[in-house]
């Protein structure tokens, strides 16, 4: 008998424990560690999310809890994050506030209609059924084994809830979400007149990534909790980064949106570097290589690698929130110059294919083609150090490496390239017994397609035969 009470315990145990495993959820956690030798560069918190199925509204409640640290105790910056791709709609948890006071860290809750200056939420914005909570706010000390006792590190600790947070309007907010974008931004060197809800904030960088915002995804559907009783804060796990998160979104298609136009992409800045690095040169390496084709080359690169630059530009301009930096300035001229390059190599060739020398046009789309290349290569630094990489990255002194190896390779390949056409020697008009028709001035013209230029010149033979017996036809089009 006692052993029959004993299974029938252990059997209701298991069963117990199993349904437990059924309606409590793990806590998602998101988390980026600063540089304690470099706390001005580096943002340093962790948060961690739980949503609750509450089950009086039938709604989900969102319990968060965030830590930062704050290095010496300094009270300099502020820190923040929320739900959403971009600040405007963001529902914003920001925390300052100076560790030496005495005073609890301060959590203002915020909400922006653009990117600028974020406002104090009032009791008024919120749509009807939801609340927000700040559960606790504290700072304690930190218990890293290097800390320095003369200027001790601390760190803030909020927990807060969130009651019906779907209702929010700003943005979406789903507890069924298997990628809930989140939005990360801080300052790290703001020094406040006064620790207030509602104080003044200085902007963060403007360069995403390791700068001064950035993006992160986390996987609410994992989250939830169905238990007859409100769960616990979500605890923050020690040196744990993600837990059913991650920087990227975590679904195809949030993939390729984010990947295309989300404010941390990479496609704007590879679209562009395949234009400049390698369809651009590739069009002047084709234009000089001395083949019958080689206008045709040149003509059919440089299309490829415009098209790329007006699709680089439309992906730049979606994912900016203002038009403030000299990068976009250059990539805007870039495109407009780009039409105009075109127009000026159509005119060009059509008056050299007339005439067999160049004009002012020709000149003129030399010099701005080169041009375009210089601005084009300096916006791609420019655009790395905008990402967030910093200057004495290995990604930044790669990419100004390649880009001077390639312009003085680039350089010095014309160079070699026109030297070598200054040294020819054309037949003289005479000596075209065996070979009249490819004797044609043009077929040694490095820019040119012959096809094309002698379908031009049947039509006007007796023009033709009179500049085939120049010798000022002979000199290359491009010396």
């Amino acid at each position: 008998m006692k052993s029959l009470s004993l299974l029938t315990t252990l059997f209701l145990s298991l069963l117990g424990a199993f349904w437990m495993s059924l309606v409590s959820a793990e806590p998602v956690q998101y988390c980026k560690f600063g540089s304690p030798d470099h706390p001005d560069e580096d943002i340093d918190f962790c948060m961690g999310a739980l949503m609750y199925q509450n089950a009086s509204t039938n709604a989900h409640d969102m319990f968060l809890t965030m830590t930062l640290r704050r290095h010496k105790g300094s009270a300099l910056g502020w820190t923040a994050i929320g739900p959403g791709t971009v600040m405007k709609g963001s529902l914003m948890f920001i925390v300052y506030g100076d560790p030496l006071s005495q005073e609890e860290p301060i959590v203002s809750i915020r909400t922006a209609t653009g990117h600028h200056q974020p406002t104090l939420l009032m009791k008024s914005d919120l749509t009807d059924g939801m609340d927000l909570r700040v559960i606790r706010s504290s700072w304690l000390p930190d218990d890293s084994p290097h800390q320095d006792p003369m200027n001790p590190s601390y760190t803030a600790r909020i927990s807060l809830v969130c009651y019906s947070c779907h209702l929010w309007s700003g943005t979406d907010i789903s507890a069924q979400s298997k990628s809930q974008p989140w939005i990360w931004a801080w300052n790290a060197k703001q020094k406040f007149d006064v620790f207030s809800f509602d104080a003044h904030l200085l902007m963060h960088k403007h360069h995403a990534g390791a700068g001064g915002w950035g993006n992160f995804y986390l996987d609410m559907s994992r989250s939830i909790s169905t238990a007859q009783f409100p769960p616990s804060l979500p605890p923050i796990r020690p040196k744990v980064a993600t837990l059913g998160a991650s920087d990227n979104p975590m679904s195809f298609s949030d993939s390729v949106v984010n990947m295309t136009l989300g404010p941390g992409s990479y496609f704007h800045g590879l679209v562009l570097a395949i234009a400049f690095l390698l369809l651009f040169p590739a069009g002047v390496i084709g234009l000089r290589a001395g083949s019958l084709k080689s206008f045709t080359y040149h003509w059919i690169m440089q299309l490829s690698a415009s098209i790329l630059l007006l699709l680089g530009l439309g992906l730049g301009l979606l994912k900016s929130r203002k038009f403030n930096t000299i990068h976009q300035g250059v990539g805007i001229a870039l495109a407009s110059f780009i039409g105009l390059q075109g127009l000026l190599g159509w005119w060009h060739h059509r008056r050299f294919v007339r005439l067999y020398r160049r004009t002012w046009v020709s000149h003129v789309h030399i010099w701005l083609g080169r041009l375009v290349m210089v601005a084009g290569w300096s916006n791609i630094v420019s655009g790395l150090l905008l990402r967030g990489y910093k200057k004495n990255s290995a990604t930044v002194l790669i990419a100004i490496i390649i880009v001077c190896l390639q312009a003085v390779g680039l350089s010095g390949w014309v160079f070699w390239v026109q030297r070598r056409r200054a040294n020819y020697t054309p037949k003289p008009s005479w000596a075209k017994a065996a070979d009249d028709d490819d004797s044609f001035a043009l077929s040694t013209s490095d820019d040119e397609n012959d096809g094309e230029d002698g379908n031009e010149a049947e039509d006007d033979k007796d023009e033709t035969a009179r500049l085939k017996g120049r010798d000022s036809l002979s000199p290359d089009e491009k010396r």
